[in-house]
């Protein structure tokens, strides 16, 4: 039995196209207010949400673009153990928000072909 909480539960039942595309929206957030360089609480949150959303998206897609999304958390999960060192640093802070706009694109051409 899985352990998910009210809101992973009210998102594992969207469809996987609005799942992608919430997933989009964060992606969005993140990657603004890493260049913008303030509410890192936020982005903590964020980054939390995203770890968990990434995994209940990945279970309805082919194995690449499943393993596509658990690369995408694992880095994530790296950020989240390393806040303080990557918040702190302008430059990774920066790198994150890049790599996450990056992502963001990607994770929107996989939604196109789901259309």
């Amino acid at each position: 039995m899985n352990n998910w909480s009210e809101a992973e539960l009210q998102f594992r039942c969207e469809r996987l196209s609005v799942r992608l595309e919430r997933l989009t929206e964060n992606f969005l957030r993140i990657a603004d207010l890493c260049r913008r360089g303030n509410d890192g609480d936020e982005v903590l949150g964020l980054v939390q949400v995203c770890r968990s959303f990434l995994e209940l998206t990945a279970i309805d897609l082919d194995f690449d673009n499943a393993y596509a999304l658990a690369q995408m958390q694992r880095q994530f999960s790296q950020w989240y153990r390393h806040w303080e060192a990557v918040w702190g640093d302008e430059a990774k802070r920066l790198e994150m928000g890049t790599i996450v706009q990056g992502w963001m694109e990607s994770v929107r051409q996989m939604a196109g072909v789901l259309v």
